[in-house]
């Protein structure tokens, strides 16, 4: 079979089809691309945080617990309220979260360290609770309490560190507790620059709230973000 000359040559009308088609597939292709990668980046933006559940360090249960906090002179001079603000919102923050747990209003614990009668802080386990109708006392030391950082005083950041430890009536009177641990706070935790943009009122409120937070979570199971626990 012969083949003309004509069968081989390219028509403008040919070369224009094909060009028309190629930009189609072209824009076809990249469109998809696109599309894929906006998916991808929307099915980031709308998933759902990673969480993972806590379960508590020590279960109170059906019981009875007061908070006590301690703090030395240094730290009572410099912020008199620093003993209230915590029981307060410690205990707020356990009863909030502990449903079978009676928690003692921080209004009679605040009372009785206050009454100038007593030292309570010669008074031994059972004795508190005798005194505060409990069966545990949870005991909260004070080792720093700040709105300044210490190795740069002009930064902004408050710290908030103590030591738990939580006691149980016996009938038998004992010096040991049945859960001790640390809590170390840093507000706000995220931040390098401290907080210029609130006073010192309100950066000590957000920083009792925090460490109260992580100290009843101790007690409570809860979930967390796996960002917050690699930061932590």
């Amino acid at each position: 079979m012969n083949c003309s000359e004509t069968d081989f040559v390219t028509t403008p009308s040919n070369t224009n089809s094909w060009r028309r088609r190629r930009v189609v597939w072209s824009t076809t292709t990249l469109s998809a691309v696109f599309l894929l990668s906006c998916g991808c980046q929307l099915a980031y933006l709308f998933a759902p945080d990673a969480t993972e559940t806590i379960q508590p360090e020590y279960t109170i249960g059906e019981s009875s617990v007061a908070v006590v906090v301690w703090a030395d002179q240094s730290i009572m001079d410099e912020y008199p309220q620093a003993r209230t603000q915590i029981c307060r919102s410690l205990s707020h923050h356990m009863k909030e979260n502990l449903p079978d747990t009676n928690v003692v209003t921080a209004r009679l614990v605040v009372r009785l360290q206050s009454d100038t009668s007593i030292d309570w802080t010669q008074m031994k386990t059972n004795e508190l609770c005798e005194e505060l109708e409990c069966q545990h006392i949870l005991r909260v030391d004070l080792e720093t309490f700040s709105t300044r950082a210490s190795s740069t005083p002009h930064l902004r950041k408050a710290r908030i560190d103590a030591s738990l430890n939580l006691y149980k009536k016996a009938d038998q009177e004992t010096i040991q507790s049945v859960y001790q641990d640390e809590v170390r706070s840093l507000y706000p935790p995220e931040s390098q620059h401290g907080a210029y943009d609130m006073d010192e009122r309100d950066l000590m409120h957000a920083a009792i709230e925090y460490f109260s937070t992580k100290a009843a979570r101790k007690f409570y199971e809860h979930k967390i973000l796996l960002e917050d626990k690699k930061r932590d």
